[in-house]
């Protein structure tokens, strides 16, 4: 790892015109391992290409140096020496920031990965889309619809904003019992406002399933797939999520809820308030603290500190993966790009990322940066990513 990090601090200085001979003779030398290195070093060097891939890798950063990088490069007019040189010196930034923050631990080393060129052909991501599925099996696609109110029964309605987001709007004496189901297609997310206000983003490939109006002691769902929930306060009516053999129960509070049928654990990952876990195997009920994150699997619930932006920035337009293994990457990549990604040699599923990737660039570019960054290579053919 030392000399991985040494070299990305030789690139960046080399971009600033301040390598010594010896320091020359090293970067020269780690150019001449093989074709990926010396075209990586070409690439940054090409100032055209370094300026768009900085927009690009920009995004992976919340630091203060992004956003002053992004208001030098948005002037149209570029002035001359001064500006190319601080630019030139944010850029070469850009590379030791990126590199830091998207490290591939390889176990074992690697030797001799050929690399493939990415095939020009678009992935787009995925976008607001769902189908709402009402009680009585009607289905009404909601992809595209925007400031647009549905009428259910006599006098309840439904309203889609103008961000297309989905809100109940029931009347307060509403007695409707029927249940509702969201589907989130894979290439897909949705936001929707329940009809206590609570508030709830669906991820790809998930299903939430709720009373269009809440009656009862309880305001109980039901959740397969992944979700973050904001609930709505209310102390009278706890808020249950029912998920593969765990149910999670909350006052008012905001945390997410991860049960895909493909993964083997369910993980709620709690940013505020409290919640308790439930399960028929668990003597007792589990409450978790504010940067607490439980893991139900093989019947047993482990709960461990965490960053919680690692599990909640889907939310916010972006991926974050800390030392996460490459099969659990891809298969979060799959949902939100709906493609399918074949290993074709099995030593990179040893391989675990730590990084940052924006939701919403055409796959071909997160490829390329995960290529321009690792010694891993991608081709695309039609709507399947292979890994060599």
């Amino acid at each position: 790892m030392k000399q991985r990090k040494e070299i990305h601090d030789l690139i960046a200085a080399s971009l600033r015109d301040e390598l010594s001979g010896e320091e020359l003779d090293v970067l020269r030398e780690w150019m001449a391992e093989n074709e990926h290195h010396r075209r990586l070093v070409e690439d940054l060097r090409d100032e055209k290409m370094l300026r768009d891939d900085v927009r690009l890798f920009a995004s992976f950063d919340t630091g203060k140096c992004w956003e002053r990088l992004a208001a030098e490069m948005g002037q149209r007019e570029v002035r001359k020496r001064s500006l190319l040189r601080k630019w030139i010196a944010y850029a070469a930034a850009a590379v030791v920031l990126l590199v830091a923050g998207a490290i591939w631990y390889l176990q074992p080393k690697e030797e001799g990965v050929k690399i493939a060129e990415v095939a020009p052909v678009t992935i787009n991501p995925g976008e607001t889309q769902a189908v709402l599925v009402l009680e009585d099996g009607n289905v009404l696609p909601l992809k595209g619809m925007k400031d647009t109110t549905i009428l259910i029964g006599e006098r309840e309605r439904l309203t889609i904003d103008e961000s297309g987001n989905l809100k109940y709007q029931l009347t307060g004496n509403s007695q409707m019992p029927s249940f509702h189901t969201l589907r989130v297609p894979r290439g897909g997310e949705y936001k929707i406002v329940l009809d206590d206000g609570t508030e709830v983003w669906v991820n790809s490939a998930s299903e939430l399933r709720y009373p269009a109006h809440f009656t009862g002691d309880t305001r109980k769902v039901e959740l397969v797939g992944e979700a973050y929930f904001h609930v709505a306060h209310d102390r009278e009516h706890p808020f249950v999520v029912v998920t593969r053999g765990v149910d999670v129960r909350v006052l008012g509070t905001s945390f997410n809820v991860s049960a895909y049928p493909d993964e083997s654990a369910v993980t709620t990952t709690l940013v505020e308030g409290s919640v308790e876990l439930d399960a028929e195997e668990l003597g007792q009920a589990v409450r978790l603290l504010p940067g607490e994150q439980g893991v139900w699997e093989n019947c047993r619930m482990d709960v461990r500190q965490v960053n919680t932006k690692l599990y909640t920035s889907w939310i916010k337009d972006r991926f974050s993966f800390e030392s996460e293994g490459l099969e659990s990457v891809l298969r979060r990549l799959a949902r939100w790009y709906n493609v399918d990604f074949r290993i074709e040699n099995p030593e990179m599923k040893e391989k675990f990322f730590s990084g940052t990737i924006p939701k919403y660039e055409d796959v071909s570019k997160v490829l390329k940066m995960i290529e321009m960054t690792t010694n891993i290579s991608f081709e695309v053919k039609d709507s399947v990513v292979i890994i060599r």
